[in-house]
C-alpha cells in the first residue's frame, strides 16, 4: 500500500520513485532465487526418484544404499535450503517496506512540506527532490539577500531623510533668529536666501517683493542669490495672477529646469513670491517644498512686521502731531486771537484821538507781529495735523504737491530718485514739512509761475530736497518777512544733521534746498561696508 501511494505523484518524486523500483527489484531477486531452490529441488528429485526406480529389484545392493541415502539427504539440505530461503525472503521484504516507508516519510512528505512553504515558482523547476530544495533554498537566500539589501536601503533613506530634516530643522532655525534678533533688511533677506539656496541644494533662490513690501524695507523688487530666475520673467507675464499655493513647475523651452514657486504672503495679504531654480539634475519632493513654504511663511511674518512697525510708528507720530494741534488751537491759538482783537480795538481808538506818533506806530507793530504769530501758529497746526497715507513720502509728497497747484493755479512738478535709500518715518515728516513750508513760502512770496520740487538720493549717502521757483526772487532770504518759516526749516534741517539753504535759483527765482544723511544704510551699501 505504501508502494502504491509513493507512486502516485509520477514525476515529482524520482528519487523515491528510484528507490522503490530497487528495493522491487530486490524483492524481485530474492523471488526468483526461492523459485530457483524449488526447480532445482524438483530436479533433485526426478533424478534420484529415478535412479531409485532403477535399484528398485536390487534392494540390497550397496549402489541403491547410497542413492537412497544421498536422496534423504538431499532432501533434507533442500527443505532448510529453503526454509531459510524463505525466512530470508521474509526478511527481505520486511525491510524493503520499512525502507519505503522511511523513504517516504523524507523524501516526500519532507519534501512536500518543504515545498509547501516555497514560492509556487521554484515548486516545477529541478530533476528531482533534492535539486528543487536546492533550488527553492537557493531562491530563499536570494530573497533573504533581497531584503537585506532593502533593509539596509530603507535604512540609508531613513538616515539621509533624518539628515535632511535635521538640516532644514537648522536652517530654519537659523533664519528664525536672523530675522528676529535684529532689523530686517535687504542683508538679512538675502542671507536667508543663501542659507535656503544651501538647504535645498538650489542652482538660485529669488525673492520678488511687491510693490508696498519692497518700499518698506527700501529695497528693490527683486532679490536673488545668484543672478534672476528664468522663470521670473514668466511671473511678470503673469502679474495680475496671485500664487495661491506652492506649485513646481516643469522644464519649458523658457526654462530647461525644474522651479519652485512659493506664495509669500500673511493671512489675505500678499508680501511677495518665492522663487527656487534647481539644477538640471535634480527633483522636487515634499521635503523640499515643506521646506520652501516653511521659509516663505518666516519671511512673510518678518516682512508684514517691518510694514507694520512703520505704520504704528507713522500712526502714533501722527496721534501725537494731531494732539500738540489740538493743545496749540484751545490754548496759544485762541490766547493769540483774542490778543489781535484787543490790539485791532487799541488801533482804532488811537486814530480816533490824536497821539504821538510813536505810539501809532507801536500800535502798528504790535497788530502786525499779533497777526504774523498767529499766522504763524495757524501753520503749525495745519503741518501737525498732515497725516501721511499709506503709500509712504513719495505719495504724500505727491498729493500736497497737487493740493498747492490746485489752490494756487502754480505750475507744480515733482520728480523723484529714491533708489534703494530708506528713511525713518520722523525723517519722513521733516522732509515733507519742508516742502510744506518751501512752497507756502513760494505761493505767498515769490509771484511765481512754475515750481519744480526734487528728491533726489546721491552716491555719498546723501538726500538733497530742491524746491525752485521761477518768481521775484529773494534780495536776503534772512531779513524777508518770513523769517519764522526759514527758522522752522532751520531747526528740522538740524534735527536730521543737516542744512537747508535759500539761494537764488540760477536763471530766476528761489532756491530751496535741504541735504541730509539718512539714518539706515540701503542694504547694499551695507553689505560693502560689511568686512
Amino acid at each position: 500500500m505504501v508502494i502504491r501511494s509513493s507512486f502516485g505523484p509520477h514525476g515529482r518524486y524520482p528519487l523515491y520513485t528510484g528507490l522503490i523500483a530497487t528495493l522491487a527489484g530486490c524483492s524481485l531477486a530474492a523471488l526468483l532465487s526461492i523459485w530457483g531452490s524449488v526447480e532445482i529441488e524438483r530436479q533433485f528429485e526426478q533424478v534420484f526418484g529415478t535412479l531409485v526406480g532403477m535399484c528398485a529389484g536390487d534392494r540390497a545392493g550397496d549402489a541403491c544404499a547410497a542413492f537412497r541415502q544421498v536422496e534423504r539427504t538431499l532432501l533434507e539440505r533442500v527443505a532448510v535450503m529453503l526454509l531459510l530461503q524463505g525466512l530470508c525472503f521474509a526478511v527481505i521484504v520486511a525491510g524493503m517496506m520499512l525502507i519505503a516507508q522511511r523513504a517516504h516519510r523524507i523524501l516526500v512528505k519532507r519534501t512536500e512540506a518543504a515545498l509547501a512553504l516555497m514560492p509556487d515558482s521554484s515548486r516545477s523547476r529541478g530533476r528531482d527532490e533534492i535539486e528543487r530544495l536546492v533550488d527553492s533554498l537557493a531562491e530563499l537566500s536570494a530573497r533573504q539577500a533581497g531584503f537585506e539589501a532593502e533593509g539596509r536601503w530603507r535604512q540609508q533613506a531613513s538616515s539621509e531623510q533624518l539628515r535632511r530634516k535635521t538640516q532644514a530643522l537648522q536652517t530654519l532655525h537659523q533664519v528664525a533668529r536672523m530675522f528676529t534678533d535684529g532689523d530686517v533688511s535687504e542683508f538679512s533677506l538675502r542671507n536667508g536666501l543663501v542659507l535656503l539656496e544651501s538647504s535645498l541644494g538650489a542652482r538660485t533662490v529669488a525673492l520678488r517683493l511687491s510693490t508696498p513690501a519692497h518700499k518698506a524695507l527700501g529695497t528693490g523688487p527683486l532679490l536673488g542669490t545668484h543672478g534672476e530666475p528664468a522663470i521670473v520673467r514668466q511671473l511678470e507675464v503673469e502679474q495680475d495672477a496671485r500664487e495661491v499655493s506652492a506649485r513646481v513647475l516643469p522644464p519649458s523651452p523658457d526654462c530647461p529646469v525644474h522651479s519652485l514657486v512659493v506664495p509669500v504672503c500673511r493671512g489675505d495679504v500678499s508680501v511677495g513670491t518665492l522663487v527656487i531654480e534647481f539644477p538640471e539634475s535634480a527633483r522636487v519632493d515634499d521635503l523640499q517644498v515643506h521646506l520652501a513654504e516653511s521659509f516663505a511663511h518666516l519671511a512673510a511674518l518678518a516682512i508684514s512686521s517691518v510694514s507694520r512697525s512703520q505704520e504704528e510708528r507713522r500712526v502714533a507720530l501722527m496721534e501725537e502731531r494731531s494732539a500738540i494741534a489740538g493743545e496749540l488751537h484751545d490754548s496759544l491759538a485762541q490766547s493769540l486771537a483774542y490778543m489781535k482783537i484787543q490790539v485791532a480795538r487799541l488801533q482804532r481808538g488811537l486814530d480816533r484821538e490824536k497821539h504821538p506818533t510813536d505810539v501809532a506806530q507801536a500800535a502798528r507793530e504790535l497788530r502786525e507781529g499779533l497777526s504774523a504769530a498767529y499766522r504763524e501758529v495757524r501753520e503749525l497746526i495745519a503741518a501737525f495735523r498732515v497725516r501721511m497715507g499709506p503709500g509712504g513720502l513719495l505719495s504724500t509728497v505727491q498729493d500736497t504737491v497737487d493740493d498747492f497747484a490746485q489752490r494756487s493755479g502754480l505750475d507744480i512738478s515733482f520728480v523723484h530718485d529714491l533708489g534703494r535709500c530708506h528713511l525713518e518715518v520722523n525723517e519722513e515728516f521733516h522732509v515733507m514739512q519742508v516742502i510744506r513750508e518751501a512752497l507756502s513760502n513760494t505761493v505767498r512770496h515769490a509771484r511765481a509761475y512754475h515750481v519744480w520740487v526734487s528728491i533726489h538720493y546721491g552716491p555719498e549717502h546723501l538726500l538733497t530736497v530742491v524746491v525752485d521757483d521761477d518768481g521775484r526772487g529773494l534780495t536776503n532770504p534772512y531779513a524777508e518777512s518770513n523769517h519764522y518759516g526759514l527758522s522752522i526749516m532751520r531747526e528740522r534741517a538740524h534735527s536730521l544733521g543737516g542744512e537747508v539753504t535759500v539761494d537764488h535759483r540760477p536763471g530766476g527765482g528761489t532756491r530751496v534746498q535741504l541735504t541730509f544723511s539718512p539714518q539706515k544704510l540701503p542694504a547694499g551699501r551695507l553689505t560693502e561696508s560689511t568686512p
